[in-house]
């Protein structure tokens, strides 16, 4: 048991920043890993079967060796992912994907054609248009081709009972990450939204069993300590895949104050902000309610011939339940699918009166060159509420 609550959050970003290490620790201790690229993979799955899933992150660095490999006008997290695969991750007993984007289906494809993973990596296919009837059954084959996939490697039947095992692990996580997450929506809270990041950011990296006991840990500590007011302006973060923590940070550095308070994307609240109902006979069947009835990824929210984006649902919920005063709309460069949500979201922003900023990531740049936009954005809010 750790000493004190900052210990805990410190060690969850050692995991984060040693990631490579901790994966091998893992390996070391008799357990088979697996490198995974998108939150359409179904971890309960492969959690049942005795494998940790560990996702595939990028390395925040300008690789021009990817180039070789995958289009220069890819994303750089597609880049960097597809960097990993070529440097340091050859350790991983396999490594999976659910058809996403393009981009991410260049980086996984570099993995099979070029890493190594040839033999020991599985496409989930998984349907662009989710909102339709027969997407769920669709899903439930997939996952079954992936459930024969899988007892394949290890030589043994996944049964029901480990799948409901898994669930209810998972669960366990997703509504501990809320909890941790629900301390952000008041002005007074005993954890910044930076720190909070940096813990949802380790659930994607962990073994949920260590993972959960130290956040319950984390938890049951951060109850019985002050708490301290949350200062100046209230952002909240929406938008694609970002896992560079240090814009997070940056947000909470500025020379204007300003306190990070949700963050809606696949690498933080998208990825556990549901559940999976327990104790249902047909298993596959509820993995693949639950994963369609999700906050949806950009790049598959579209209801046929209306348009209608339910992501859109969610983030006024967001806003109406931790009252940002300000959203920061944050997308990776050479993304189509997110920008195209933005033309969507805007409008929806003003009708509630709440400002927006965009800005466009790529790990070939420094991170603070986002330092006098966030500070001009804070200073138009505090102008406006004065």
């Amino acid at each position: 048991m750790m000493k004190d609550s900052n210990s805990i959050i410190e060690y969850f970003q050692h995991i984060t920043d040693h990631t490579q290490e901790y994966a091998q620790s893992l390996q070391s201790k008799g357990h088979l890993v697996a490198g995974y690229m998108c939150t359409h993979v179904p971890e309960e799955i492969l959690y049942a079967a005795g494998i940790v899933p560990v996702r595939v992150l990028s390395s925040h660095d300008s690789q021009a060796m990817t180039r070789s490999y995958i289009h220069e006008t890819y994303c750089s997290f597609s880049h960097d992912c597809a960097y990993r695969g070529l440097t340091y991750y050859d350790f991983f007993d396999l490594i999976v994907t659910g058809s996403s984007c393009i981009h991410m289906g260049e980086a996984f494809n570099t993995w099979v054609r070029f890493a190594g993973f040839k033999e020991k990596s599985f496409l989930i296919s998984y349907p662009h248009i989710i909102h339709t009837k027969p997407a769920a059954g669709f899903i439930v084959e997939s996952f079954k081709e992936f459930k024969q996939y899988l007892e394949d490697i290890v030589h043994k039947s996944i049964t029901d009972e480990d799948i409901e095992r898994a669930i209810k692990i998972y669960n366990h996580t997703r509504r501990l990450l809320i909890q941790l997450w629900e301390f952000l929506r008041y002005k007074e809270s005993p954890i910044t939204g930076a720190e909070v990041a940096i813990v949802t950011l380790a659930s994607q990296l962990m073994e949920k069993k260590e993972f959960n006991q130290l956040l319950e840990e984390l938890i049951q500590k951060l109850q019985s300590v002050p708490r301290k007011n949350l200062p100046g302006v209230r952002l909240m973060v929406s938008g694609g895949a970002c896992d560079d923590l240090r814009i997070f940070d940056l947000m909470e550095k500025l020379d204007n104050s300003a306190s990070l308070v949700f963050v809606d994307t696949c690498t933080a609240t998208r990825y556990f902000w549901f559940e999976v109902p327990e104790d249902r006979t047909d298993k596959l069947q509820t993995i693949a309610e639950a994963y369609i009835a999700r906050i949806p990824c950009p790049a598959k929210d579209n209801f046929p011939g209306t348009g209608e984006k339910k992501r859109f649902r969610f983030i006024q919920q967001f806003i109406e339940d931790f009252k940002p005063d300000g959203v920061v709309l944050l997308y990776q460069r050479f993304c189509s699918p997110q920008p195209m949500d933005i033309v969507g979201l805007k409008p929806i922003l003003n009708n509630l009166g709440i400002p927006s900023l965009e800005l466009e990531l790529d790990t070939t740049l420094p991170i603070t060159q986002f330092q006098t936009q966030l500070e001009t954005f804070v200073n138009i809010i505090t102008g406006v509420a004065s």
